[in-house]
């Protein structure tokens, strides 16, 4: 898999293509060992304080994936305890990631000049804060606010974690040290939806964020004694502080019209000056981006077809599902009256199914080239979220999780291999970037996903109220399902016309 929800990762594993090769060159002509096999059969082993860090960097991984898969599955408890509706609660998630996607560059860049363990430390410390206001919250604007916090906490974290296994683990070592790492993000995205549903059952939603504090003092405290200090180093180049800025609030101005901005509590003028700061603030991102030497968002390389249509296609496969995703507890949960527990098991289906069938996804990317599994699995993404929409008025559960699992190989598919494409299609020195910007491109599905959600539940809840509340629930869910099947239709026509790379940087 490609992504987390907040701050990303992508590593090509288990490679065959790769793998062959490198089997090729530890062997002589006369099949013994070669001197370069030789060489690395004596190099370092890990200690116990790389394997320390690991735990470390894990345990973050971790909680920061089960946090966001967690939350999304008890959302619906979290707005009926604050008395909010959907528009007001998807501010929960969408204010999540507006933040971390906005200030992800810039903690890169604060990594490399403070250190990436001072900066991996005072995360946990934010991200700890942030939880236990969150489980506070008397209300959704305190929660809100709340999870503004935990977001700049997870960006310190997400964005030192990696580099410090790179920094610090032997050469021989770091490849299995990213691999434990997204491991890790899977066990919390699978994991999230049924613990969290289990914690809202027994304990209450709160405990959700509450359970952020032992695990992060207990990696905190690991780091402490197995991270090395390391002293970082003065930059010249200064923060894309205008990029970021401008970012964020067209985002937000954006998905405040988007959601609300028709609401007829909106004071007179609201959504005209919404769609003004909008469009300012796009021209003016726009224009910065373009002027800086070391942009927030390089827009040169969307010169490259391959790259736009493969950006585009990761967008666009984040937007169905995140729209799946926020919109199945609600369906589960106010339309047919599932508890949070079996809502969240349920949940797990698409993310565990998504586990399995990602490694397949790079074999076939090395056999075929990435088209097959990108334009594929977007169909199956595609299909799985159609065949939500024409679920009956009373499914059962064998109705609904071969849906979810459908759903779930596509992205799985998908994901593997347009992420190992897209760093492959870009020279060495700009893969850093590069995946910066298909960063971007995932939170920005994510958030579109949400939105559009919304704003087609909401447009088509009240006319079936007339049905009952949990119909008009149901009804009006499938509806959205079926325009987040249509946009990850899409994703098949980018995928296919993404043509090739201009040359194998892999």
């Amino acid at each position: 898999m490609e992504f987390v929800s907040a701050g990303e990762v992508v590593v090509e594993i288990g490679s065959p293509r790769n793998s062959l090769r490198r089997s090729n060159e530890d062997k002589g002509r006369d099949g013994r060992p070669s001197r370069a096999m030789i060489g690395r059969s004596n190099e370092p082993a890990l200690s116990a304080s790389h394997g320390l860090l690991l735990v470390a960097v894990g345990l973050s991984s971790l909680m920061s994936s089960m946090q966001g898969s967690a939350l999304n599955a008890i959302l619906p408890f979290v707005a009926r305890s604050l008395e909010v509706d959907l528009p007001t609660i998807q501010w929960v998630v969408l204010v999540y990631l507006i933040v971390s996607s906005g200030l992800l560059p810039a903690f890169g860049r604060l990594g490399d000049m403070m250190g990436q363990r001072r900066l991996f430390l005072t995360g946990f410390a934010v991200f700890i804060i942030g939880s236990v206001l969150s489980s506070l919250a008397p209300s959704v604007l305190w929660l809100i606010a709340a999870r503004t916090v935990q977001a700049v906490g997870s960006g310190m974290i997400t964005t030192s974690g990696t580099p410090l296994i790179t920094k610090t683990l032997p050469a021989t070592h770091r490849g299995r040290g990213l691999s434990a790492q997204i491991f890790m993000v899977y066990c919390g995205l699978s994991a999230g939806p049924g613990v969290g549903g289990v914690l809202a059952d027994t304990l209450g939603w709160r405990w959700v964020f509450l359970v952020n504090v032992p695990v992060g003092l207990l990696a905190a405290a690991i780091a402490l004694v197995a991270i090395p200090n390391d002293e970082g180093a003065p930059s010249t180049q200064g923060f894309d502080v205008g990029g970021a800025l401008t970012f964020m609030a067209g985002l937000a101005a954006f998905f405040l019209l988007l959601g609300g901005g028709r609401r007829q509590d909106w004071p007179s003028g609201g959504s005209e000056a919404l769609l003004g700061i909008t469009l300012v603030s796009a021209t003016a991102f726009v224009i910065l981006e373009l002027s800086r030497h070391e942009p927030m968002l390089d827009l040169r390389l969307f010169k490259s077809r391959f790259f736009s249509a493969a950006t585009s296609s990761a967008m666009i496969n984040y937007t169905g599902y995140s729209a799946t995703i926020f919109l199945v507890p609600f369906y589960l949960v106010n339309g047919l009256g599932y508890d949070a527990t079996s809502a969240g098991t349920l949940i797990t289906a698409m993310p565990v199914t998504m586990m399995f069938f990602a490694p397949f996804s790079g074999w076939l990317s090395d056999k075929f080239g990435p088209r097959l599994p990108t334009s594929v699995g977007m169909g199956l993404l595609s299909g799985g979220i159609y065949l939500m929409s024409r679920l009956g008025s009373a499914p059962s559960v064998m109705d609904i999780v071969p849906r979810l699992m459908l759903a779930g190989m596509g992205l799985g598919l998908f994901s593997s291999a347009n992420g190992s494409a897209i760093l492959g299609s870009v020279p060495r020195e700009v893969q850093g970037v590069a995946n910066g910007v298909v960063s971007i491109a995932r939170q920005l599905g994510m958030m579109l996903g949400v939105a559009i959600a919304t704003a087609v539940f909401s447009a088509r809840y009240p006319l079936y109220t007339g049905l009952g509340e949990a119909t008009a629930t149901s009804a009006a869910a499938r509806d959205a399902f079926f325009l987040a099947a249509a946009i990850a239709l899409l994703g098949v026509f980018t995928s296919l016309v993404r043509g090739k790379p201009g040359g194998d940087h892999s």
